[in-house]
C-alpha cells in the first residue's frame, strides 16, 4: 500500500496551517496606520476630527447643565470643594476628546508590543 498520499495530505495541511499562521502574525503585528495602506486609518482620522467637534459642544453644554443644577442650591455652590469638583470633570472630559485617538493608538501599540514579545517567547520556545 502506497503511503505517499498520506504524507502529501499532511504535507499540503501544514503548508496551509503555516500560511494562514503566517497571515494572522501579519495582521497582528501590522499598526493601524500602515492596515490596508492606511487609507481605513485616514478615514478614522476624518471621521474623529468631525466626532471632537461634536464632543466640544456636548462637553460645554453638559459642563453648563451641571453648573446650573448645582446653582439651584447655591449653598452647596459656595463650597470650594464643589467648584474643584466641577473643574476636575471640565478637564478631564476636556483631555478625553482631545487626546482620545492618541490614548487608542498607544493601547494599540503596547498590545502590539505584547503580542511581538508573545511571538518571540513562543518562537524560542518551540526552537529548545
Amino acid at each position: 500500500m502506497d503511503n505517499s498520499w498520506i504524507t502529501d495530505n499532511l504535507q499540503h495541511a501544514f503548508t496551509t496551517w503555516n500560511n494562514k499562521l503566517e497571515e494572522l502574525w501579519s495582521l497582528l503585528s501590522q499598526s493601524p496606520q500602515t492596515f490596508k495602506g492606511g487609507t481605513i486609518w485616514n478615514t478614522i482620522v476624518t471621521l474623529h476630527g468631525g466626532m471632537q467637534a461634536i464632543g466640544y459642544g456636548l462637553w460645554v453644554l453638559f459642563f453648563a447643565i451641571g453648573i446650573f443644577k448645582s446653582a439651584a442650591s447655591f449653598r452647596d455652590f459656595q463650597r470650594p470643594e464643589y467648584m474643584l469638583r466641577h473643574l476636575i470633570h471640565f478637564i478631564l472630559a476636556k483631555m478625553g476628546i482631545t487626546y482620545g485617538l492618541d490614548f487608542l493608538t498607544q493601547i494599540f501599540s503596547v498590545c502590539n508590543g505584547m503580542i511581538a514579545s508573545a511571538a518571540v517567547s513562543t518562537e524560542l520556545s518551540v526552537q529548545n
